[in-house]
């Protein structure tokens, strides 16, 4: 039963997100088979402890790794491209099967083209989701260009949609689920949830 008494179904949230895209971005995800993320500022809030052992500590929101694997199960795939290297976005790649993980890159452009070659997919078929100077040349390239409100200003222009939801707070899941609704594919991968 739905928070207002009806019985609800998947279909019901087909379309939650996509009204408030427009019509740009909606064309432009229906064609994305790849999504990249950046991980400092994005799937974290930008935030590292270092611990006195020198151990790093980051913090990823357990609602965006769902999302993630909700994408997978819908046939996109996924990388990360970081500029910094750590141990934990490896250990959270492997934990939530994200075969493409770039790390320590200091042009990202590299990287990018690197996966663009491994997988044979266009560049209009590629979203790509950053916060910082760095990542304006990929975003640049790619068909569909995304950002949070926390990043840097300087990104804004660059990007096609800015989430709702700041970095390493739900803004990946945002774009996941945003991701699948607009390709159709939100009733495949959520249906179980709902039919139990």
């Amino acid at each position: 039963m739905g928070a207002f008494g009806a019985m609800e179904t998947p279909g019901t949230y087909d379309h939650l997100l996509i009204d408030r895209l427009g019509k740009n971005n909606i064309e432009r995800i229906k064609k994305i088979k790849l999504m990249i993320f950046d991980v400092d500022g994005v799937l974290t809030d930008g935030s590292i402890i270092y611990l006195e052992s020198g151990a790093e500590i980051k913090v990823f929101d357990v609602q965006d790794g769902h999302g993630l694997k909700l994408l997978m199960k819908g046939g996109i795939e996924v990388a990360f491209l970081s500029g910094r290297y750590s141990k934990i976005t490896e250990r959270r790649a492997e934990e939530l099967g994200v075969k493409y993980v770039y790390q320590n890159i200091k042009r990202k452009l590299d990287a990018y083209e690197d996966i663009v070659y491994k997988l044979n997919v266009d560049s209009q078929e590629i979203g790509y989701m950053g916060d910082d100077l760095i990542d304006i040349p990929v975003m640049k390239k790619v068909g569909w260009a995304v950002t949070v409100p926390n990043a840097s200003i300087y990104v804004f222009p660059f990007a096609h949609y800015i989430t709702k939801r700041s970095g390493g707070r739900g803004a990946c899941r945002e774009v996941c689920d945003i991701v699948l609704q607009v390709k159709g594919l939100w009733r495949t991968v959520t249906g179980p949830y709902f039919d139990e």
